[in-house]
């Protein structure tokens, strides 16, 4: 078993308040998880509105499903168009 977590963190160009960022990284994180079925979370940059770190995070029987799961994240959110991708971590973790 392999957990494959995703840390993101996004350019929200012109956010200009705490509310329409919250929409966006609303937006974010459900067309996700809609798509991936993966646990998705705003984990860092809460009180700024023009950042926002999010991580996402997969379960799956192999590095190489887990690993290919988080790199079609990636593609995903950066053809949203939502906001800018400044950011990416990927961590495998083997059970």
């Amino acid at each position: 078993m392999t957990i494959g977590a995703l840390r993101v963190m996004l350019l929200l160009h012109g956010c200009c308040s705490l509310k329409e960022k919250r929409m966006v990284i609303r937006a974010v994180m459900s067309r996700v998880q809609n798509k991936f079925h993966v646990a998705a979370a705003e984990v860092d940059h809460q009180n700024q509105h023009d950042m926002a770190g999010l991580a996402f995070v997969t379960v799956s029987s192999s590095d190489k499903i887990a690993n290919s799961t988080c790199d079609k994240m990636i593609n995903f959110i950066e053809s949203l168009g939502l906001a800018e991708l400044a950011d990416q971590d990927i961590e495998l973790i083997r059970y």
